[in-house]
């Protein structure tokens, strides 16, 4: 068997990592150009809470919208609606101090906020359907590394064009590659049968093969204990970047070892995406999220308690590499327990669960660090992580049974019908 993800390489791996490169250059600097457009320092945050809040918000709709459009049709209008949302913050950085300023650049950060959305939705909806059910973590694995490398690459390039032509080269350069991506898109990516937009007169129906994953409709008490056990995985995920600078100044470290620190982390993380999607689909999905709560929490408390600058290199480090465990996990786990019709509907809700953990976890290290010392909170953040990983180790078993899955996401029937490790064609 030929490997699957090569023919996704065009219509979704380079487009992904086209557009997160553009993405992760404007991320670093959203909060700087919303102060020199005139926002308080506090207002700048609320730019960024507001993007969060809108994420969590709109994904339930916007799967239903995917089901709706096709996953290709909603990547064309979601690039387009990123594309007019670039001009609109843009603009406001032109008009500095004005009404029209600041209610510009907080609309115009929302619907990027939307359209990012989508690209997220829809193309873990199209590799969900695309791909073998024992290629789906790695799959999945190859997008989440595509987004953790354009987050890696884009902060180097925002760098170069702030130096060369200030903020506002960051937005035209992000819509250049939002331009490029929906170029790839529009060129290379084509609806699967199975994938054509839902009208009134279209069949819902998938032809059986298109999802090995066999759950027929959404179980809410297996959403529900996996997204728990997601929601410690993302606190964790949202706390390591603050944690890495934060624990780095109360050592009082240079600001060029904290952020060599943070670089050595990210080239880890981006490093581990295929050895853990490969780990996912072959031993199951605990063996990417056990070792990456595991590890991240043993990080943690690392630094905590070797409070040098080896201790912190080291401790940041491993929080890369457990990290890196867990590419793709959440979206290999949300289209686990995807239904074979209307995944999107699904995965928009899964999506929510997913960033309201993103959301939380910096607020989660800013109190407890208000409360009870930036110690303490570390040490309350590595709990949160054990505890996940002994949620997962109790409960995911029994629930992928309960929907008649193995822990690789197969069928029990495909299970015990695959061939055996040796000569199997998912080694070749």
């Amino acid at each position: 068997m030929t490997n699957p993800l090569r023919e996704l390489v065009a219509p979704i791996y380079l487009p992904s990592l086209i557009y997160s490169i553009g993405n992760g250059a404007l991320q670093p600097v959203v909060v700087l150009a919303a102060l020199d457009i005139g926002f308080s320092d506090a207002g700048a945050s609320a730019v960024l809470g507001v993007a969060g809040v809108v994420g969590v918000l709109t994904a339930p709709l916007l799967g239903r919208v995917i089901t709706r459009l096709g996953d290709r049709l909603s990547l064309i209008v979601a690039s387009i609606l990123a594309l007019a949302a670039l001009g609109i913050a843009l603009s406001a950085m032109f008009v500095p101090g004005t009404a029209y300023a600041t209610g510009a650049f907080m609309i115009g950060i929302a619907l990027i906020a939307v359209s990012l959305n989508v690209w997220m939705l829809a193309r873990q909806t199209y590799i969900a359907d695309a791909l073998p059910g024992e290629w789906r973590g790695r799959g999945l694995a190859t997008l989440g590394g595509m987004l953790r490398l354009g987050v890696l690459v884009g902060p180097l390039v925002s760098t170069a064009l702030i130096a060369l032509w200030g903020l506002e080269s960051i937005f035209v350069m992000n819509a250049v590659t939002v331009a490029l991506a929906l170029a790839l898109i529009v060129r290379y990516l084509a609806p699967l049968p199975s994938r054509e937009p839902v009208t009134r007169e279209t069949p819902t129906a998938h032809s059986p093969d298109a999802h090995p994953g066999g759950v027929t409709r959404p179980d809410l008490r297996a959403t529900a204990i996996a997204g728990l056990g997601v929601t410690t995985l993302m606190v964790l995920r949202s706390n390591k970047n603050v944690i890495i600078p934060l624990w780095g100044a109360t050592l009082g470290l240079d600001n060029a070892i904290i952020a060599l620190a943070f670089a050595v982390s990210a080239l880890i993380d981006t490093a581990m995406f295929y050895p853990g999607g490969r780990l996912s689909d072959r031993r199951g999905r605990l063996w990417g999220l056990v070792p990456s709560l595991t590890v991240m929490s043993a990080s943690i408390v690392l630094m905590v308690l070797w409070a040098d600058p080896l201790g912190f290199f080291l401790g940041s480090a491993l929080l890369g590499l457990g990290n890196g465990f867990g590419s793709g996990i959440l979206m290999t786990i949300g289209a686990d327990l995807s239904p074979s019709t209307k995944r999107a509907n699904f995965l928009g809700t899964w999506q929510a669960i997913s960033n309201s953990g993103m959301a939380a976890g910096p607020f989660v290290v800013s109190g407890m660090t208000a409360f009870i010392g930036i110690s303490a909170a570390l040490w309350a953040t590595a709990g949160i992580g054990i505890f996940g990983a002994l949620w997962f180790r109790a409960l995911l078993p029994a629930t992928y049974l309960r929907l008649g899955l193995g822990l690789n996401g197969m069928p029990l029937q495909q299970e015990f019908e695959r061939p055996t490790e040796t000569g199997s064609p998912r080694d070749t």
